[in-house]
């Protein structure tokens, strides 16, 4: 091989891989606009400061794209919970506790959860009176789950005759009492 075949070899072996180590770089998107992102928002924590900042979505991707050219690790964002106390849709403040998974709302609570299981008994409806002095009929298994989730209020065994007039599903009543009779 000649010298100028070899230098054309070498000068298109170094356009090619210039080409490719190009290639890993992708172009950053187009600007964030001021109403075209769609207004969702992402929180970023830094550990050290105990910070969060909340910030556009648009506005993360930006910085990280800066940050992928310099050659530095991209930012994580975080749990958008933990910017829950920074007002508006960008800002700068204290991080808020993580929440607790479990303890959402009363009515997503574990213990909730489990009171919703499905009946698996007889569908055989009994009389059972509460402290108010009202009366339902329904399933015992209606009834351990309705005492599960309101344990202060507790649905208890009545007789038949309290229930007199109920019908099943419809609802609670005031509770039948039994007249004395005298002779």
């Amino acid at each position: 091989m000649s010298k100028l075949s070899l230098i054309l070899l070498l000068v298109a072996v170094l356009a090619i891989a210039s080409t490719q180590a190009d290639g890993d770089r992708r172009p950053c998107p187009g600007r964030c606009q001021s109403l075209s992102s769609g207004g969702k928002s992402v929180c970023i924590r830094n550990k050290a400061t105990n910070t969060c900042t909340k910030l556009r979505a648009c506005r993360l991707r930006e910085k990280n794209c800066r940050r992928r050219d310099s050659g530095l690790e991209p930012i994580r964002e975080t749990c958008v919970t933990r910017c829950r106390n920074i007002l508006g849709s960008s800002g700068v403040g204290q991080c808020a506790p993580r929440l607790r998974k479990g303890v959402l709302n009363a009515a997503g609570s574990k213990r909730l959860r489990n009171c919703r299981k499905p009946c698996q008994d007889s569908k055989i409806a009994t009389c059972w009176r509460n402290k108010q002095n009202g009366c339902i009929l329904q399933t015992r298994c209606q009834a351990e789950q309705r005492n599960c989730e309101r344990p202060n209020n507790q649905w208890m065994r009545a007789s038949q005759w309290s229930c007199k007039g109920n019908v099943v599903g419809g609802g609670v009543r005031h509770c039948n009492g039994r007249s004395i009779i005298k002779d």
